[in-house]
Order: structure tokens, then C-alpha cells, then sequence
């Protein structure tokens, strides 16, 4: 696999493929990239909740796709492969995507990541984190942090178990900022074997951390 940080030809990085794909299959549910570098060229494999949109009718979107990525970015040979992906609920970057889009459409930033969080938890994740930043409630920028069950944060559990996206919605009060982390139930190291999802009444409630200072 190509790193995330490897130059591609005309000092174009992996990341700048990465966000120019986000934006371009954002109705496609995009969920990630990940970018091999062949003998004789490249190949990408793009993950998507609803497929037939980048494939397009007889292949044609993703020949279009392909042809424009091949021209901007200047990689020969390079061919798409699109994955679907299966859970949506437990994919950090879908679920960011969603709580931007609630917000757009006018649903309140807690509410919107409340119902997101309770399907990231049915869906069978081990925990699950959502930080909201911007003008909450006033002019002032607030942060919001809301997490359930159980997310590692450091060392090498919070490597294997965790993953994590952010993204970004602009809305009449300004600029605000979505991060997601989700951990994973079927990932964990022998240490965390023991944990067992609860019963649903049993379930921990969601604990929700407010401040006032949005750089902190």
C-alpha cells in the first residue's frame, strides 16, 4: 500500500486524493481509499455504501472516474476498484458525513449525534466518541464531547481498536467541526477479550462533556 505522507508525480499527495474523492463521492456514502502502487501503475480501491452511484450506468462513471483521476493527479496505468461497504454505522468517516448532513438540513448538533452514536452502538461497535466544535449555543465557539461504551485512547489498543475521521460543515453560525472515533468490538487485543457488549437495558448512557473554549 502507498502511505498516506508517500509524494505522488507533480507533488501530489495520497491525502490530496483522498479529500478530492471525499468531496466527489460524498452522495455515494465515500468511506475511504486505499492506493497500491503496481509494477506497471496504480490502483485504488475505493470504499462507498451505495456503489452504483460511482459506477454509473454500464461502467460509465467509473470510467469517467478513472479518466479524470488518471489526468489530475498524472498516474499511469491506474485502475478503481469500488467496495461496498457493508455496515455504514461503523464507518467513522459515513457516520462524521451524516451528523454534517442532519446539521444542514436544520436538526440540532446533539440530536444529531445522539441518534448517530445510538446506531454506531446497535451496529455492535465496543465504544464510540463524538466531539462537535463551533458556536454551539452563542457567539462564543464551544466544544461538545459525547462518548459511550468504551474507547482507548492511548498506547497500542487505541491503534488496532480505534479509527477515526473528521470533517467539517458550514452552516449560518460559521465554520463547525466533526470528529468521530469508533471502536471496535472484533479488533481488540487479548487485554480487552473480556468486554461484552451490555443489553441494550443495561446499556451505558451516553456521557456528554460541554465547555466554552473551542481551542482547548
Amino acid at each position: 500500500m502507498v502511505s498516506a505522507g508517500l509524494l505522488l508525480k507533480k507533488s501530489y499527495s495520497v491525502a490530496e486524493v483522498d479529500e478530492f474523492l471525499e468531496r466527489r463521492l460524498a452522495e455515494a456514502g465515500y468511506a475511504g481509499m486505499e492506493m497500491e502502487k503496481l509494477p506497471l501503475g496504480f490502483r485504488i480501491n475505493v470504499s462507498v455504501v451505495k456503489p452504483g452511484l460511482v459506477i454509473g450506468r454500464k461502467g460509465m462513471g467509473i470510467r469517467d472516474l478513472t479518466e479524470l483521476l488518471a489526468s489530475k493527479f498524472k498516474l499511469d496505468n491506474l485502475s478503481i476498484n469500488v467496495v461496498e461497504v457493508t455496515n455504514p454505522d461503523l464507518s467513522p468517516r459515513v457516520v462524521a458525513a451524516r451528523i454534517a448532513s442532519m446539521a444542514q438540513r436544520g436538526m440540532a448538533f446533539r440530536r444529531a449525534v445522539l441518534v448517530s452514536m445510538a446506531n454506531v452502538m446497535k451496529a455492535g461497535a465496543m465504544g464510540c466518541e463524538i466531539v462537535v466544535r463551533g458556536k454551539l449555543r452563542s457567539e462564543r465557539a464551544h466544544f461538545e464531547r459525547h462518548i459511550q461504551g468504551i474507547v482507548p485512547k492511548s498506547g497500542h489498543d487505541k491503534d488496532v481498536i480505534v479509527a477515526k475521521a473528521v470533517t467539517d460543515v458550514l452552516l449560518k453560525m460559521g465554520l463547525y467541526g466533526i470528529q468521530v472515533r469508533i471502536a471496535y468490538q472484533d479488533a481488540t487485543p487479548p487485554e480487552f477479550e473480556e468486554v461484552k457488549p451490555r443489553a441494550p437495558s443495561e446499556a451505558q448512557a451516553p456521557t456528554t462533556e460541554v465547555t466554552g473554549n473551542a481551542g482547548s
